[in-house]
């Protein structure tokens, strides 16, 4: 986005002091506080069902990145080209510090909070909401199984094997079976009838809950980038975010166990609930990532990257599995 398109901000109702980089889009400094100009390339029906759902957290007390209307009381701007554009509210913030417990268990307790907003969604969203669910936890498991089983038999195939595959290989027995424990776990949980009811009622999650999308604004914490909102089990999120944590610090049992009870103390995490969320844990979600990058790109030449992250994935195992004893033992 080049300055030159910054006279889409003539459609708004602020003066623009001075404006600068962020996030791949053009920060703005107004009169009004601090603004975000963007490139929207998604739907307006996605765009209007967003806006609704920020405009209910921010009216039931959440800190949230929402839309600003234009003079033409729109949310989307388009400027002489045709191009789409939205303005958003911002923050003076910075990012979770995944090295902070204090900053990590407040991230928890915010998305319980933003979970029990989102949890009883108005009778007039419901119908929108309906075209945006999430994915299906069996189908999703099901494909990463195919997908292993199909890059494994490429790497057995190759006569001259790489390091990468050399250890995906050895592992990939280990990794495989704990996949196919959490399939069977799954198949025998109350997962379908919890879905189920999700999306009767509507209940919407954050799609993306990650550091990266937590902000440390003061002593409070705004939530941002909801483009992969949907309507499913809530408990994804607390697993995503829990997860990306957990790995910085190799599955740290006291830091896990701290972030659900931090979670609980908000919002009760139901038993079968819990089963789903260890079911997430056990399946080896990021061996599977990593594989399936490399099956879908340049095999011919593996990034280093690539390398290192298996690396971890597999000296971690043990100490993710330990937390995963210590979550059934709960």
């Amino acid at each position: 986005m080049g300055d030159r398109n910054t006279n889409i901000l003539e459609q708004y109702d602020f003066q623009v002091l001075r404006t600068g980089r962020g996030r791949g889009a053009v920060l703005c400094e107004t009169n009004c506080g601090l603004k975000l100009l963007k490139e929207y390339t998604g739907t307006l029906e996605r765009l209007s069902m967003e806006d609704e759902i920020l405009n209910l957290i921010k009216d039931s007390g959440g800190l949230v990145d929402n839309y600003m209307r234009n003079s033409f009381d729109r949310v989307l701007s388009i400027d002489g080209d045709g191009t789409k554009y939205v303005v958003k509210n911002w923050f003076e913030a910075r990012e979770c510090d995944v090295r902070s417990m204090t900053e990590i268990l407040a991230a928890v307790r915010t998305l319980a909070k933003l979970h029990k907003i989102l949890e009883v969604i108005p009778e007039r969203l419901k119908e929108g909401l309906q075209s945006f669910q999430g994915i299906s936890l069996e189908r999703e498991i099901e494909k990463h199984h195919r997908e292993l089983k199909r890059a494994r038999s490429f790497m057995r195939n190759k006569h001259k094997k790489s390091e990468f595959e050399l250890q995906v290989l050895h592992n990939f027995e280990q990794f495989y079976q704990q996949g196919e424990e959490a399939l069977k776990m799954l198949h025998q949980s109350a997962y379908t009838e919890l879905r189920n009811k999700a999306l009767d009622i509507c209940t919407v999650c954050h799609g993306n809950y990650n550091q990266h999308n937590v902000l440390v604004y003061g002593r409070r914490i705004a939530i941002i980038n909801f483009d992969k909102m949907c309507v499913n089990l809530q408990i994804t999120d607390l697993y995503l975010f829990m997860r990306k944590i957990l790995e910085k610090h190799n599955w740290d049992n006291k830091l896990g166990m701290a972030m659900l009870e931090e979670y609980q103390k908000e919002k009760r995490i139901l038993e079968e609930e819990y089963d789903i969320l260890l079911i997430l844990f056990s399946y080896p979600e990021k061996f599977w990532k990593v594989v399936n990058h490399y099956y879908n790109n340049n095999k011919a030449w593996i990034p280093q990257k690539d390398i290192d992250k298996l690396n971890v994935i597999v000296n971690q195992n043990d100490e993710k599995r330990k937390f995963i004893e210590k979550m059934k033992g709960v």
